[in-house]
C-alpha cells in the first residue's frame, strides 16, 4: 500500500470515517477506529455508514457522531451532505470508495481526503491509496490499519469490537429470555446469508445441528430478517425442534452470542458480530478469498472452505451451479467445533 502523494503533518481536531454497505465491513473497522483515537486521544471521530451496519456501531465509546447515509431520497441526501460539511472535518478516510460514498467525502470539504484509488472517483479525494498485490491477500482490518499507517498512525491492536447490546434493553431481554431456558453449554448456528453462494444447504445444516445435539451441546438456530423461510426449511428437517432465534437484528445477536459458546455458520454479517464478541467461531467460507475476510492470526476462527480452482476470483453464481459448499461435510463441520470448545 502506498500513498499517491505525501501524507501532511496531521494534528485533527474532527476526524469522519466512510464505510457504506455491510455489516462485517463495518465492524472490520473498529481496530482502526481504535488506532485513530490513539494517535489522536483529543479528536472528535465520527463515522458515516448505512443502515443496518450503522447497528454495529451504536454506541460505541470512540465514535462522537453516527451518521447514516439515507438509501433513498434526494432531500435526505442533501440534507446529509450540509450536515456533514457543517462539521468542517479536518481529516477524512473513506474505506469504501464508491460512486456515492465519494461524493459525500467531496462534499465535506476537508482539507485532507483520502480514498483508495478507483476509475472515475479520484476526483473526490486529494490523497489515494494504491493497493499493490500483496494488499489484496490481507484481512480487511488489517488492511484499514495499513491505510492509516500511511498517515502515520501506528496500530496496537487488531482485535474486533461490539457495544451495540451495551445500551439496547430490548435485545438483552430477549436475547435473555432465550438464553435463561438453556442449561448446557450453547452453539449458535446461523442459518445463512441473502447470498445463496455463502449459504450452507438446509439439509446439511440440519445434519450439523443434530450431530452437536448428540455432542451434548445446546444449539439456536439463528436467522435474521428475510431468513425465516430458509430458517424453517432448517427446522422442519430436525427430529426434534431447537430453539429458534428469529428476526435477529445486530444488537439482538450480540446480547446473544455473549452466552454462547460457539458460532457456527456462513462467512457473512453474524460471523463478525460472533467475533467481535469474542467468541470461537467456526466458518462455513464460499466463494471469495477467505484471507480477506477471516483473521487467520486467531486460534479461535477456523474457516472450513472448499477447493475450487479459480479462488479467489471466484464468479458467485457459478460457485452455486458447481455445488461447492456441500463438499465440506456436516462432521468436518463437527469436528471443528468440537476442537474449539474443547480448547
Amino acid at each position: 500500500m502506498k500513498l499517491s502523494r505525501s501524507a501532511p503533518r496531521l494534528s485533527p481536531k474532527k476526524i469522519l470515517l466512510v464505510q457504506l454497505r455491510r455489516i462485517g465491513d463495518c465492524i472490520l473497522c473498529t481496530p482502526a477506529i481504535r488506532a485513530l483515537h490513539e494517535k489522536f486521544p483529543d479528536a472528535q471521530i465520527d463515522f458515516l455508514a448505512e443502515y443496518p451496519a450503522e447497528e454495529t456501531l451504536r454506541y460505541h465509546p470512540l465514535i462522537s457522531k453516527l451518521w447514516v447515509a439515507p438509501t433513498r431520497g434526494l432531500s435526505s441526501t442533501i440534507e446529509l451532505i450540509r450536515g456533514l460539511r457543517r462539521e468542517r472535518y479536518d481529516f477524512v478516510v473513506d474505506f469504501f470508495t464508491n460512486p456515492r460514498s465519494a461524493q459525500f467525502v467531496f462534499f465535506t470539504g476537508a482539507k485532507v481526503r483520502a480514498g483508495l484509488k478507483r476509475r472515475g472517483r479520484t476526483w473526490a479525494y486529494n490523497h489515494h491509496f494504491i493497493e499493490e498485490e500483496e494488499d489484496r491477500g490481507l484481512y480487511a482490518a488489517d488492511l484499514r490499519l495499513e491505510m492509516l499507517k500511511l498517515f502515520d498512525v501506528p496500530s496496537s491492536s487488531r482485535a474486533l469490537e461490539i457495544y451495540s447490546d451495551s445500551q439496547d434493553d430490548a435485545a438483552q431481554t430477549k436475547a435473555g429470555k432465550l438464553i435463561d431456558k438453556l442449561t448446557g453449554v450453547v452453539v449458535a448456528v446461523a442459518t445463512g446469508s441473502a447470498n445463496a453462494a455463502k449459504r450452507y444447504p438446509a439439509d446439511l445444516t440440519a445434519q450439523v445441528i443434530e450431530l452437536l445435539r448428540a455432542s451434548h451441546l445446546e444449539v439456536v438456530l439463528t436467522s435474521g430478517p428475510g431468513e425465516q423461510e430458509f430458517a424453517q426449511r432448517i427446522l422442519n428437517r430436525l427430529a426434534r425442534p431447537v430453539p429458534h432465534f428469529a428476526d435477529a437484528r445486530v444488537p439482538d445477536l450480540a446480547a446473544l452470542y455473549r452466552h454462547c459458546a460457539l458460532y457456527v455458520g456462513p462467512d457473512s454479517g453474524p460471523k463478525h458480530v460472533a467475533v467481535a464478541c469474542g467468541i470461537p467461531t467456526v466458518t462455513i467460507f464460499g466463494p471469495g478469498n477467505p484471507n480477506n475476510w477471516n483473521d487467520f492470526a486467531n486460534p479461535k476462527n477456523i474457516v472450513l472452505f472448499p477447493p475450487c480452482k479459480v479462488r479467489p476470483n471466484c464468479v458467485e453464481l457459478e460457485c452455486v451451479k458447481l455445488g461447492h459448499l456441500p463438499m465440506i461435510t456436516p462432521r468436518e463441520i463437527l469436528a471443528a467445533s468440537l476442537k474449539l470448545i474443547l480448547e
